[in-house]
Formats: C-alpha cells, structure tokens, sequence
C-alpha cells in the first residue's frame, strides 16, 4: 500500500531546510510512500522538489505571520494573542488544501507551519511529524513549543540532539535524525575548470569558504574580525563568501563590507553571492569555516566534509555532533575572532594535519550522513506511525 505524505513548507526562498526536504523526499521509498509538497506559489526552490518526483501543489494561503525574521517564535502575551487571530485564516486555508491532498500524514518543514499546518492536520485527525530543523532562541518560545506540542500532540524528527533537547518532559516522541547530503555530489576531486578565474583567486592563493545565508546569527562579523588576524599570518589567503541575505534584510550585506573595509580586508574576501555550485567552491577552498551562534545542525559541515575538507566551527547548538574536534576538524568559542582566527591559521599552516582531517571528515560523512540513511530513517518512523 502506497501512502500519500503531504510535506508543507512555507519558504519562498531557499535555505538548508528546503535542500535537506528536498533530498529527502527523492531518496523516500516510492514504493511504499508519494510525497505531495504543498507550498507558496512561485516559491524560489520549487525547480529542486519537481526534480526530486513530488507532486507540487502551489497552494499554501499567504500570511504576513510568513515574513517574520528567522523561523522562530516569542514575544508577550499581547504579541501572542495578535499572532493567534492572524493564524485562524491560514490554518483554515490549510485545512482546506489538505483535505483536498487527502495525504495520510502530513510532514511540516518549517516552525510556522508546525503549528499552523500542524494544527490543520489535527483538526483532520491526520498523524503529524514536525521536521524540526530550529533552536529556539528568543525569550518566550519555549513556552509556545511546549503548548503547540501538547494541543497538536507530533511526532518530531530533530535534526540534532541540541534539537531534541527542546522537546525534554512534554507529550510527543522525538526522533534524531540528522540531515543528510547526497554523497554522489559532494565528494572529493578537481573542481570545474576555470573556477579559479572565474571568481577572481588568484594562482597559489589559500582559499577558506563561508557558506551560508547572510544573517547575523550566522556569524559573518565574528569571522571578518577574525579574518583581519589571519591575514597578518597568511597575507595571501582570500575569504569566500558564499550567500545572500533574505529578502528582510537587505541592508546588511552592506554592513559586513563597510566592516570589511572598516578592517582593511576587503582585497582579501570574494563576495560570491548565492552559488549552485557550492560542491565545486567546496573542491576548490582549504578549509571550511562555520562561526554560526545557535546553530541547530549545519548542513554545509557534512557537505564540506564529504568533499574531504577540514572545517573550523563554532562549538554551539548541533555542530559538536558533527565535527570531532581535533580529529575531523576545529572546535572554537562562538562569538569570539581571536581563537577562529588562531584556528584558521592552525589549519592553513599544517597541510598534513589539514589533509589527515579531511580524510576523516570524508569516511565521517559517509559512515553517518548519507542523505540514503536519512531517508530509510524517516520511512521506518512512518511505518511505525501506521502500523506497517
């Protein structure tokens, strides 16, 4: 028997929760389940999904409860309240497009949408999985993940243990399952000919990669500042920025190249925006640094660490349950450049420690986070939902 899952994600842009949804729908068991999306029209990551085989349903009611700076929630008993009344025309909306899907369980992406598609779901009397992919970190969240969770009652897929400890003493069962990356392409070797060029780094020159979306939590600043120690020591080295900000935040690539100018770095960071070719950026760079504040997982450690590079990250949220420190890569304080710098240099200045851990990092990837695991993972939890 074939069961029809209706996954909901809100995003009109494309982050690390849509590419993880997306692969993990084309590695799901189509035997056995036919993965329906229902999304935003027009949403930027929709060419990944219909390549993956879903079914794509372009219906998700718009709401401004959509637009709000990272996918948290917070905020008084007034602000609650505001959010409430502006949720009844979207969960209505959505109880109305999912009957029409008719799934057989409904599997949320994002944080808004475990309570407002979750909430729908119920109301169908359809299981719902929560896919939690955020830290709550605002003042007041908890509490809203604690009521969400005893009114809808899901089943959760935590994306890391730092994750599934939000979820400590309330009524659900939490699963960690962490993402995966499709190994087949991120995996070491030559990068694309004539990337050097294109991106403008010069012959010779040691390339360390940043990727992820320009935001402050990501830790940009942290890393600038660290950058202007490194290249005292390694004058040549260049800073690949890889990224853009979301559409709430505009002004704040801005920011980080004042402060890059500010610091007197700017000839040594490449401003690449946002890539498609991250697996080639990866192949080409050194070294991969992650200075994220609160990070629930880190999807691009895996992919840097399949491509067989060292990574220096931030020993917060879920990276420590990637990255072995001093075996697969380096562990620093967040919110502090002098030990990321000390790190970077570390790392640059030792090519044989740097290859001997990236070594380490490949076989960790590959024994842990293949996105095909991934997928057999969360089609077991389906099964034990159904009774299969």
């Amino acid at each position: 028997m074939t069961r029809t899952i209706a996954y909901v994600d809100h995003a009109a842009e494309i982050g690390g929760a849509e590419k993880s949804l997306v692969e993990l729908i084309a590695h799901i068991d189509r035997e056995r389940f036919a993965p329906v999306v229902l999304h935003v029209p027009g949403a930027e990551w929709l060419r990944y999904a219909e390549g993956a085989g879903a079914r794509l349903v372009p219906r998700l009611p718009q709401s401004d409860l959509y637009d709000e700076k990272r996918d948290e929630l917070g905020g008084g008993a007034v602000v609650g309240l505001r959010r409430m009344l502006a949720a009844t025309g979207p969960v209505a909306g959505l109880y109305r497009e999912i009957g029409a899907i008719a799934p057989d369980l409904v599997h949320t992406n994002s944080t808004k949408m475990h309570l407002l598609a979750g909430a729908a779901a119920r109301l169908r009397r359809l299981p719902v999985v929560w896919h939690m992919r955020d830290l709550m970190t605002q003042p007041g969240a908890r509490s809203w993940l604690a009521r969400a969770v005893r009114r809808i009652r899901p089943e959760v897929i935590a994306i890391s243990q730092a994750v599934a400890g939000q979820f400590d003493g309330l009524p659900c069962r939490v699963h960690v399952v962490p993402n995966g990356v499709p190994l087949q392409d991120f995996h070491p070797g030559e990068p694309r000919e004539g990337l050097r060029e294109e991106i403008g780094l010069p012959d010779g020159a040691p390339a360390v990669c940043v990727v992820g979306r320009l935001t402050p939590w990501k830790g940009h600043q942290v890393l600038l500042r660290a950058w202007a120690s490194v290249v005292r020591a390694a004058p040549d080295a260049r800073l690949l920025v890889v990224g853009e900000v979301a559409f709430w935040e505009d002004g704040y690539e801005d920011e980080l190249r004042s402060l890059a100018a500010d610091l007197g770095i700017e000839d040594g960071v490449l401003w690449l925006g946002f890539r498609e070719d991250v697996a080639d950026l990866l192949r080409l760079s050194d070294l991969l640094v992650l200075a994220s504040i609160d990070e629930p997982f880190g999807r691009v450690v895996i992919e840097a660490m399949a491509t067989g590079l060292p990574v220096v990250a931030t020993d917060s949220g879920g990276v420590p349950e990637i990255v072995v420190d001093g075996e697969t890569g380096l562990l620093v304080p967040p919110e502090r450049p002098e030990p990321m710098a000390d790190a970077i240099v570390q790392v640059l200045g030792d090519p044989s420690r740097a290859g001997t851990m990236g070594e380490a990092g490949r076989r960790r990837a590959v024994e842990l986070f293949d996105v095909r695991r991934v997928a057999r993972q969360v089609g077991e939890i389906y099964r034990d939902i159904f009774g299969d």
